[in-house]
């Protein structure tokens, strides 16, 4: 954890060393067609910074799919997690095309730290993509699979310049200094951070209804289908209980947590978040929240509940199910408890095409209970 936190917080501090223009500058010969200086530069960091702490370490990105070894070594045996390689996942920027629309009314010229500390731009990112920025802003992540079991998941918030943490020794949010630390781990963390908590919806039948997830925007459809052949709820109701539409993928659980609930802004709880059938980078970050994350009342008990959504007749974006059955999901029972396949992942040509659909909500949204189970969803607990 150490070493990701390490190499999410290099990739961080050289970002807000670029000027605005080397970070929209588009990038030739890495990546997808439409890669940008701010998409490849954190991506390379991240990748060197792990591989260079462990060799043998599977990670897996969005623009350049996996690096590292595919062998999965004699002694691996299909059905046993144990045997499961460790696996890193990654989405170095996302909210990317917020960002690029954000850096774009900048002076090109200006260096990115020196638009981060200035007092108004959390502001004005609020003003354009919503708040609160600490749930909204974009965001660079780095989480672990090991053994099939999801361990810990590091995001910075480039806007507000903060780090989260989830892991066994719990969920902190730290604020970032403005020049790049000579150490800041997992201890430091604990020591210097504050608890995000994530607390119990309560009994507002509406409240439990309402929702974030990603419909969609420009040239990407597929989303809204998604939703809709999910049958969740009926299209007058996906209006009035949806709280945004086009939401990042790490931060989103975050709309969950004491950090949403607590904001100034806000006025009603957050029901459940949705992943609609979106990439694997977009929602493992979550999963490390779900394993860890404690009843505020009874630490006992866990916080959050996850289920899988499937579909008879799933749809599909670049040949990838958006929802998928459980003889297809990547989500794999074993000895009475679910694991990540991560050997699945490592057959695929590109695992970070890898989609699905899953619901993460408080562990007392008896609405969300009782939909999924009434839909055959599987509850998935690690």
């Amino acid at each position: 954890m150490n070493a990701a936190i390490k190499a999410v917080l290099k990739s961080f501090y050289d970002f807000r060393n670029n000027t605005a223009g080397e970070a929209l500058r588009p990038v030739a010969r890495y990546g997808k067609k439409d890669t940008l200086g701010m998409d490849a530069g954190p991506e390379i960091t991240i990748c060197s910074e792990l591989t260079q702490y462990d060799t043998g370490a599977v990670v897996i990105t969005e623009e350049a799919g996996t690096k590292g070894s595919f062998f999965l070594g004699d002694s691996f045996r299909p059905n046993d997690p144990q045997t499961f390689r460790t696996v890193f996942i990654s989405d170095p920027t996302d909210r990317s095309n917020q960002l690029k629309a954000f850096l774009n009314d900048c002076p090109q010229g200006m260096r990115i730290g020196d638009i981060l500390n200035d007092p108004e731009t959390v502001k004005a990112w609020q003003l354009k993509f919503s708040g609160p920025a600490s749930i909204s802003g974009a965001t660079s992540a780095i989480s672990c699979i090991r053994r099939g079991v999801p361990i810990f998941s590091v995001i910075v918030n480039y806007i507000t310049q903060e780090l989260y943490v989830s892991c066994g020794a719990g969920n902190r949010v730290i604020r970032l200094p403005d020049e790049r630390p000579g150490r800041i781990d997992l201890a430091y963390i604990r020591e210097r951070g504050q608890p995000v908590t994530f607390p119990s919806i309560g009994g507002n039948s509406d409240s439990m209804k309402r929702f974030v997830t990603f419909l969609g925007d420009t040239g990407k459809a597929g989303y809204n289908e998604n939703f809709d052949d999910s049958k969740l709820m009926t299209d007058d109701d996906k209006g009035r209980f949806l709280h945004y539409g086009t939401p990042g993928g790490p931060s989103r659980v975050l709309y969950l947590s004491s950090l949403f609930v607590e904001a100034p802004a806000s006025d009603k709880p957050i029901g459940f978040v949705l992943a609609n059938g979106e990439k694997i980078g977009e929602w493992v970050h979550w999963l490390s929240f779900v394993q860890h994350a404690k009843n505020v009342h009874d630490e006992s008990q866990p916080a959050l509940i996850l289920f899988e959504v499937f579909q008879e007749r799933p749809w599909t974006k670049e040949g990838i199910l958006m929802s998928t059955p459980p003889d297809y999901s990547v989500f794999h029972e074993y000895g009475g408890r679910m694991f990540i396949d991560t050997s699945r992942l490592l057959r695929m040509s590109n695992p970070s095409k890898l989609r699905s659909t899953l619901i993460v909500a408080p562990y007392d949204n008896r609405w969300v209970v009782s939909s999924s189970s009434q839909s055959g969803y599987r509850p998935i607990r690690f």
